[in-house]
């Protein structure tokens, strides 16, 4: 399924061409290879084996080990953790992903979300220390979580573009109508626990 970018030498000064040039020529050739099956609302609930809205501290890139060793990884490190599903008994939280940079190396996978030292997200986690990309649904499965000054509230926006990331057609009426790039943050956290609650 996932088909990783080759190792790249990196000099700064053609750090971003070169990096913005990767990602065009994989993101043409494999973008296919990266698709996934949307999944409804309710089946993002109950496919994810945690999940919880925590803030990046700091993001740890290293070479895997034994099969994986020409492969990159990230450590994204968690805290200030608002667990909504799942056993968690802990106030921080590593999440691995596939990706990242260590010294002038880098590996970049199209189609992945990255994540962004000091932002705090909603996270649908699946598969931790398992899978690749530990996220359900890759990109459905992530909000960025944005303070709304204005109305002193904190709005859950969506990785992707996906209509199966908006749980309800009365809470996307609701963001069309406030001209919102996302949903109010309690009221969505509110409609995962409805579904759990019908899933049982």
């Amino acid at each position: 399924m996932w088909d990783k970018c080759s190792r790249n030498t990196l000099k700064s000064a053609d750090y971003v061409s070169l990096v913005l040039a990767v990602f065009l020529l994989v993101a043409g050739s494999h973008a296919r290879a990266l698709t996934t099956s949307e999944y409804t609302f309710d089946e993002l609930v109950v496919q994810a084996d945690l999940i919880l809205v925590g803030s990046v501290s700091q993001i740890h890139s290293f070479w895997g080990e034994g099969r994986g060793a020409d492969t990159i990884f990230s450590n994204i490190h968690l805290v200030e953790l608002e667990q909504i599903k799942g056993d968690l008994n802990e106030t921080e939280y590593s999440l691995k992903v596939v990706g990242g940079i260590v010294g002038d190396q880098a590996q970049f996978y199209p189609g992945l979300p990255q994540f962004t030292v000091g932002q705090r997200y909603l996270l649908f986690i699946k598969g931790n220390n398992r899978a690749m990309f530990p996220i359900a649904g890759i990109s459905q499965g992530v909000y960025r979580i944005q303070w709304d000054a204005e109305q002193q509230r904190s709005i859950a926006i969506p990785n992707g573009d996906s209509s199966t990331q908006a749980p309800s057609r009365n809470m996307r009426s609701m963001a069309h109508e406030h001209n919102e790039p996302g949903h109010e943050l309690i009221g969505l956290i509110g409609e995962i626990r409805a579904s759990m609650a019908q899933g049982q």
